[in-house]
């Protein structure tokens, strides 16, 4: 069944009957088979979105990637469709983007629900464009346009990426970040917490094998067991292509090597580790959602060498110490605060 906006969206599909139309971060890739007979592509920042539109063979284009230029199609986008985000600047970010990517006079909408924001799209649409207008409403959703007059002449990423510099125990790092990526412009306090009890440098410095940074985010808790211990041989992953590229450049910024991959959960993770760390995520969109972590406690356990430790930090609230129990011969919790836990499980 097709989500509030997509409905809403298709409620509008007269708009796609004509010109060549993008779909940006859709929310369900059904809206694909719903256009089947218009001429969309898709373009995704979440590969588990862009997996499914592909394995699903809607007979439409996909791209994934944390930007998109010109170069990458056969020609300009008369019309473009965004799946309103979480984050204000990420809309800010997409919206940009697409105005690079459509032809003059072009149209580029924006498509979410009343609860998501989408009530404050129209300010940040004319930023990009003019005639900026509502063309629906229903089921608590909204649907709103404007027209590129004149397309952006180019599009940075890196103009919307920020810097930071973090103590992290004994080490100084840098770490950079994106809109609609976790951590923006912050050292979270249950990765400070987690990081923390990796704070004994000699420790550190004897670990050994493969270390895996599951939804590494900016890249901070990868980068800074390289940093600490080059030896190490560090893997980190993350559903997003936009944290993706933040951890690439996070690694580049300390001059370090270690692998990023975009993966949904550890699908395309192929190698046993030694040392697991993570913050993992908790939410999907606006809703909690509890069995990405549920399922990589699963497949960590799978894809550890014996004696290969999991450590992971999550909110006090989150019911994952008993998924750790049951999972591996020995549970831990080494910290507790008011708000944060950090656990440990030994294969």
């Amino acid at each position: 069944m097709l989500s509030p906006p997509s409905q809403l969206l298709l409620r509008n599909e007269a708009l796609f009957a004509t010109g060549k139309w993008a779909i940006v971060n859709p929310s369900d890739t059904a809206i694909f088979d719903a256009l089947s007979d218009a001429d969309v592509c898709g373009l995704h920042q979440q590969c588990d979105s862009y997996n499914r539109a592909k394995s699903n063979s809607y007979g439409h284009e996909h791209m994934f990637a944390a930007a998109f230029s010109k170069s990458d199609f056969d020609a300009v986008f008369d019309g473009v469709v965004v799946y309103l985000p979480k984050a204000k600047q990420h809309l800010d970010m997409l919206l940009a983007n697409m105005a690079h990517l459509i032809k003059a006079d072009g149209l580029l909408l924006v498509v979410g629900e009343n609860k998501g924001g989408i009530k404050s799209v129209p300010k940040q649409l004319e930023k990009v464009g003019i005639n900026v207008n509502k063309i629906d409403s229903a089921k608590h959703c909204g649907l709103i346009a404007c027209t590129v007059s004149e397309p952006a002449e180019g599009f940075d990423i890196n103009q919307y990426g920020v810097v930071r510099n973090y103590h992290v125990n004994a080490q100084h790092m840098r770490v950079f970040s994106l809109p609609g990526v976790f951590g923006h412009k912050q050292f979270d306090q249950g990765t400070q917490l987690l990081l923390a009890q990796f704070s004994d440098e000699r420790e550190l410095r004897q670990m050994r094998g493969k270390l895996y940074d599951f939804a590494c985010g900016t890249g901070i808790i990868g980068a800074y067991f390289k940093l600490t211990n080059p030896k190490l041989n560090v893997t980190m992953s993350d559903i997003s292509a936009l944290a993706v590229y933040c951890a690439e450049q996070t690694l580049k910024l300390n001059e370090l090597e270690a692998k990023v991959i975009a993966s949904d959960g550890m699908q395309d993770i192929h190698q046993h580790f030694d040392h697991i760390v993570s913050n993992p995520p908790f939410h999907q969109g606006l809703k909690n959602e509890y069995g990405i972590t549920q399922n990589f406690i699963k497949n960590a356990h799978a894809k550890s060498n014996k004696g290969s430790r999991l450590t992971m930090v999550a909110n006090r609230f989150l019911p994952y110490p008993e998924h750790i129990q049951s999972t591996y011969h020995k549970y831990s919790t080494l910290i507790k605060t008011n708000k944060f836990c950090v656990y440990e499980g030994i294969k």
